[in-house]
């Protein structure tokens, strides 16, 4: 096929060696059972045709990590960040020892891809014959698996075992900055080691994202997931926010917002993007920030971003 220099990929039209993403497998009989007495989504609605968004709390309800859950063989995979893998793998393993189950880093043993367009699309039809479709939705085969995204634009992230004899025959940038932003534009926030154990899943919009099962009964941290929704005393959100210019690494940097002549705290940065000019963040902030505000980067005052319309509905 064609191959696209990578000097030339556009926001719609890219293929992102996402190497900050890692793997946590699960092996065993009681997989499934345990897994499902540790995360906020109801894992026994998971099946190998899709893949379900959730996340992994303390006691008192706050994210160690945040991760995409599939089925892999005789096995069940958890997709998170590089920087709370190893926080998160050993917590599981901490309860881990009283069930039928096996819980490993397989980061190592897997290529992990986002991107968007046709000659990425071209690229996956290569391998697997087909594209999966709807959100969530994933296709497999012995060269991997392929979980397709809605928003903001359609999208995919490809998984392969490095010793599959199939691999992605497009031009990959070494950098996640394109598959960053689509996540952040599509509302998407994660934990990084800047913010691990800071925030409750309803802090990121989880509840919006369906990464919340309120009716699955117990699990690690449910109490006070359960009480922050019926009691409504969360007073925070997670936000989109740009600027026109492009600042790397923000993840974990404060903003600050303007009243009269002083500028006073305003939330904290999950993750960040930029490219093309543009730099995007997902931000926590007051749950009542409008459409249109203005903040700065506390380390660095000129650099101000103004919040954008979630692409969901907030309640």
């Amino acid at each position: 096929m064609s191959q696209l220099p990578l000097d030339q990929f556009q926001p719609k039209q890219y293929a992102n060696r996402l190497k900050d993403i890692g793997v946590i497998q699960l092996t065993g009989e009681e997989r499934t059972k345990y897994l499902q007495g540790q995360v906020t989504t109801d894992i026994n609605k998971l099946t190998d045709k899709n893949s379900l968004l959730a996340c992994h709390c303390d006691f008192k309800g706050k994210i160690w990590s945040l991760f995409y859950t599939i089925v892999w063989k005789d096995a069940i995979l958890l997709i998170t960040h590089n920087s709370v893998l190893e926080k998160s793998l050993a917590e599981l393993n901490k309860y881990g020892v009283f069930a039928k189950v096996e819980i490993t880093n397989q980061s190592d043993e897997w290529q992990i891809t986002g991107g968007s367009g046709e000659l990425f699309k071209t690229a996956i039809n290569e391998i697997f014959g087909e594209l999966p479709t709807g959100a969530g939705n994933v296709i497999s085969n012995d060269y991997g698996l392929v979980i397709s995204f809605e928003h903001p634009e359609q999208r995919y992230l490809v998984l392969q075992p490095n010793d599959a004899n199939k691999q992605l025959s497009c031009d990959v940038a070494p950098n996640s900055e394109q598959w960053e932003i689509a996540d952040i534009r599509a509302g998407i926030g994660d934990i990084r080691d800047t913010s691990i154990n800071e925030y409750v899943p309803q802090m990121l919009n989880l509840q919006a994202l369906n990464a919340i099962d309120f009716e699955k009964g117990c699990y690690m941290g449910q109490e006070v997931v359960a009480r922050t929704k019926y009691l409504g005393r969360n007073k925070r959100a997670g936000f989109i926010l740009k600027t026109e210019s492009e600042n790397h690494n923000l993840s974990g940097e404060q903003l600050e917002y303007q009243i009269g002549e002083n500028w006073r705290p305003g939330g904290k940065i999950l993750r960040s993007g930029s490219d093309s000019g543009q730099t995007w963040v997902f931000a926590v902030l007051a749950n009542d920030t409008e459409v249109g505000s203005s903040f700065r980067v506390k380390s660095s005052p000129n650099t101000i971003f103004v919040t954008q319309a979630h692409p969901y509905p907030l309640q």
